[in-house]
């Protein structure tokens, strides 16, 4: 299993009006290494001020990747993308601010991979059995 961070931009799909809870399922952008399985977390940037930096949330991928296609009011239409299944979210508070997430990347302008020597860190921290 790898873990991915994916940057969400609330002016553009806004996690919080979307993701009612647990079991939600949508696209999301991908890389051509994913796979079934792995843990892509949510990262809120900075644009809502109601909102701290950080991870809001985190699923599972169960499909893909592919090309959506057919899907013209989507952000991931005729790009890589893959079905994520939301595990868990909060509303209020990050699980990871970015200040924790810098711990692991330095990069939130696109979907990329976290170092697999991260994982157990990432697990714990998200509470993942």
């Amino acid at each position: 299993m790898t873990f991915y961070i994916e940057p969400i931009k609330l002016r553009n799909w806004n996690l919080f009006d979307k993701v009612k809870g647990p079991g939600h399922v949508e696209p999301f952008l991908a890389t051509r290494d994913m796979q079934l399985d792995d843990i892509v977390m949510l990262h809120v940037d900075k644009q809502d001020p109601a909102h701290e930096s950080g991870i809001y949330a985190y699923g599972t991928v169960i499909y893909g990747p592919y090309l959506l296609t057919d899907s013209p009011n989507d952000y991931c239409n005729n790009k890589l993308t893959v079905d994520i299944r939301i595990d868990r979210i909060e509303y209020e508070e990050p699980m990871l601010t970015h200040e924790q997430c810098k711990r692991y990347t330095g990069q939130y302008r696109t979907v990329h991979a976290i170092a697999n020597s991260f994982n157990g860190n990432l697990k714990m921290a998200l509470g993942i059995d």
